[in-house]
């Protein structure tokens, strides 16, 4: 259980970086797509600000949650082998 205290944030960092930059690289497919927009690097790095922020705030509450259910099988588990 150590390791996922050593780890986890490393993890969830690496996963929060990679998650923004995956979006933020759909918006500009889709804004290199539509031909009636001109590309603009303001725009695309708003667009990863913003997708840095959703993506921390998801990704919290998930860890959060799956935090949570771990904790609750593994007293569960320490409860049944004790």
């Amino acid at each position: 259980m150590s390791f996922l205290l050593q780890y986890g944030p490393y993890l969830f960092l690496a996963v929060w970086v990679c998650l923004a930059l995956y979006k933020t690289l759909r918006h500009f497919q889709v804004m290199k797509a539509d031909r009636s927009q001109q590309f603009n690097l303001f725009q695309l790095i708003g667009n990863l600000f913003s997708e840095l922020l959703r993506s921390f705030v998801s990704l919290f509450v998930l860890s959060v949650l799956a935090a949570g259910v771990i904790y609750i099988l593994w007293l569960v588990f320490e409860e049944i082998t004790a």
